[in-house]
């Protein structure tokens, strides 16, 4: 399994114009197959802050994902709301230490 963590930092006034791409977002990626878990998380300290949660059953199913429409249609948008890059860490799931 793999865990990716997608940090935004969105401009203000785009705010909800980002709210709802991400509602699409949201639906397209959690109806995929390979998909866990999908979830965006606002940041308590900063309004305008956010994290996508996402874990994929294997790296087949995150390379599915990054090629959907729907994602797609999110990258390509992605500067009209975003105040900055996104910056994504992927991690694996398997226990380090037991």
């Amino acid at each position: 399994m793999f865990v990716i963590h997608a940090n935004m930092v969105v401009k203000p006034e785009q705010k909800e114009n980002f709210l709802e791409q991400m509602k699409l977002l949201m639906q397209g990626s959690q109806a995929e197959e390979g998909n866990i878990r999908y979830t965006l998380m606002q940041d308590i300290n900063d309004p305008n802050a956010f994290t996508m949660v996402e874990e994929w059953k294997d790296e087949e199913a995150m390379k599915f994902h990054n090629a959907t429409e729907h994602f797609q249609n999110f990258v390509a948008s992605a500067p009209e709301f975003l105040a900055a890059p996104m910056q994504a860490k992927v991690f694996s799931a398997d226990q380090i230490n037991k």
